[in-house]
């Protein structure tokens, strides 16, 4: 995939998706091997079949949801430790984001759809806005969800996701030519901002009666966002192993180098300066804020790929992050 505007918006349009068809290419060439025992910082918690493929992982606490292909739903109550299978309404399609907030989950996927859990059990279906693909969903602790998708689809509900508005946006003043660009993730925060990353490097944020504004821009797609808590330190991922940060809320943005040009998916950071990246073939490190890269050397990691990054907190602080990606697999990573 090419979020750059020289390559034509047909070619960007050919890539939709870029990290979810790379990884179906892993799958279908046989690369996508389990076999080798865990090493570099990397334990193996959860494996699936060859076709499972989970897309999304949040923690509340200990407890924590993934959601993947065919409606795979997979829960867990002791921090990412053990996971179980949840019944879940829907088996035809695939579940591309979870989000978890104050006991409710919202999960989006294939087609528009949107199912809410008040218990994050109780699975119900919210009416179709939209036949776009929803690749990403943010609530915070009011309620105010977000949805984000292929070709500018944007969402939101002010219900914790049981009924949803479609968002109209002048893309205009945003992108050139008013391409409406897809859009991979998105932050909610307890004050109304609302933070997205998308094709073309996009970042971009909206607050409560605002206007969509661009923040930044560039050649790459971004598939991941963390905010860390307080929301001043934030990080983005993407295509060629892209990595930026921003110190000041994401008014301002700076480009690191990783040293992979793997698609990087996944993102998570802490308030102490670590940071982890996941992606296809790759998981990288920094443990000062961006400033320096390593590489996770590990055969279930160099392997496969990894889409989603998330880490539980237990009593007294205790963690574990984990990465969810291809054949069902759930990785414990140690930062």
């Amino acid at each position: 995939m090419s979020g750059c505007r020289q390559h034509g918006r047909p070619a960007a349009r050919a890539g939709l998706l870029a990290r979810v068809a790379a990884m179906a290419v892993l799958l279908a060439s046989g690369s996508v091997s389990m076999a080798a025992p865990p090493s570099g910082g990397a334990k193996l918690i959860r494996q699936g079949t060859a076709h499972d493929a989970l897309y999304d992982v949040a923690f509340e606490g200990e407890r924590g949801i993934a959601v993947g292909a065919f409606g795979n739903v997979l829960v867990t109550a002791d921090g990412g430790a053990t996971w179980q299978v949840q019944p879940f309404p829907m088996k035809h399609l695939a579940l591309m984001a979870v989000a978890m907030r104050e006991g409710k989950c919202i999960a989006v996927g294939q087609t528009g759809l949107v199912y809410s859990a008040a218990d994050c059990k109780t699975w119900k279906a919210s009416p179709s806005m939209t036949k776009s693909r929803l690749l990403a969903v943010g609530v915070n602790r009011q309620g105010v969800a977000y949805a984000v998708g292929a070709f500018g689809t944007i969402l939101k509900s002010s219900d914790w996701g049981q009924s949803w508005a479609v968002q109209t946006v002048d893309w205009s003043t945003i992108t050139e030519d008013g391409a409406e660009p897809h859009l991979y993730d998105i932050h909610v925060a307890d004050d109304g901002t609302v933070t997205a990353v998308g094709e073309f490097e996009l970042v971009m944020r909206t607050g409560e009666g605002q206007q969509w504004k661009a923040l930044h821009k560039g050649e790459r797609s971004l598939f991941g966002l963390s905010v860390v808590e307080g929301g001043k330190k934030m990080y983005a991922t993407g295509q060629s192993g892209a990595l930026l940060s921003s110190a000041d809320g994401g008014v301002t943005w700076e480009s690191h180098k990783t040293g992979t040009g793997a698609i990087l998916t996944g993102v998570h950071a802490t308030a102490q300066g670590e940071v982890l990246a996941s992606g296809i073939n790759a998981v990288v490190l920094s443990r000062d804020g961006g400033a320096s890269w390593s590489p996770l050397n590990s055969k279930l990691v160099r392997n496969a790929w990894y889409q989603a990054l998330a880490a539980s907190e237990g009593a007294g602080g205790k963690r574990r992050v984990v990465a969810v990606g291809a054949g069902g697999t759930i990785l414990e990573l140690d930062l």
